[in-house]
């Protein structure tokens, strides 16, 4: 289920570049304020979170050196789980004022949010990112593992999609997807960003794919977000028609 939240900035100075993690945190304060046993949980648990949020989608870009400046935008909120998008709606309804950014802040306010109908998928779809694709994966260094962000350019980025993919539908669902297979057919205008998230900094990609998977995947993928890190606000994906 996806929700669409448009907001109002109601103040003269830019939002910083760096919005993401101030607008997760938003997020969970909102549903913490709507739904406190399922923000406990959520925070609690050492598993996967499955719900995503896009970048925000700027209606009247106001040209500014310093930030992002405009009068209204919209950004999405997604998950599998309808109670979830409906505590997440009723929080941003109850308090809808709120602010983002670094120093100066920007103050906004929600004006609306609307349930968006589901698509109907088949095995093929083509996506776009609304937010980063994040992915990572695990190499020596020196005489350590550490961490490492991948690219579309490396072959492990598609298997590690798939792998966190299926593993995110195992422990959400309670069981293994029934036709796994999930090809990436092909990768278009691939973008390399570098984003921040408190107070360290994440390589992930903005691109267009062509994938073949099995319904259940593509919808999921749909819902839940794809790579890691999707309640942080990265790998929300939108459908190419």
């Amino acid at each position: 289920m996806r929700c669409k939240i448009t907001i109002r900035k109601t103040s003269s100075s830019p939002l910083h570049y760096d919005y993401q993690y101030g607008l997760a945190s938003m997020l969970y304060h909102r549903l913490t304020n709507a739904n406190i046993t399922l923000a406990n949980e959520l925070h609690s648990h050492q598993g996967f979170k499955f719900y995503t949020f896009s970048n925000l989608v700027i209606e009247d870009w106001i040209p500014n050196k310093y930030g992002l400046n405009f009068t209204k935008a919209h950004f999405f909120i997604s998950s599998p789980d309808p109670e979830f998008i409906r505590s997440f709606t009723e929080g941003l309804l109850m308090e809808p004022e709120f602010f983002l950014g670094k120093g100066q802040k920007a103050n906004l306010i929600i004006e609306s949010a609307e349930i968006l109908p589901q698509p109907e998928f088949s095995d093929t779809c083509k996506f776009t990112t609304l937010s980063p694709l994040y992915v990572k994966t695990m190499r020596k260094k020196g005489d350590k593992l550490a961490e490492f962000d991948l690219y579309p350019k490396d072959a492990k980025f598609y298997e590690n999609l798939h792998t966190n993919l299926c593993s995110r539908y195992e422990e959400y669902y309670g069981h293994k997807v029934e036709q796994d297979f999930f090809d990436i057919l092909d990768v278009m205008d691939v973008k390399a960003k570098r984003v921040s998230i408190d107070n360290s900094f994440r390589r992930c990609s903005m691109l267009k794919m062509k994938l073949e998977a099995s319904p259940e995947l593509v919808k999921f993928a749909y819902d839940a977000g794809l790579g890691e890190k999707n309640a942080m606000g990265f790998g929300c994906m939108g459908v190419v028609g």
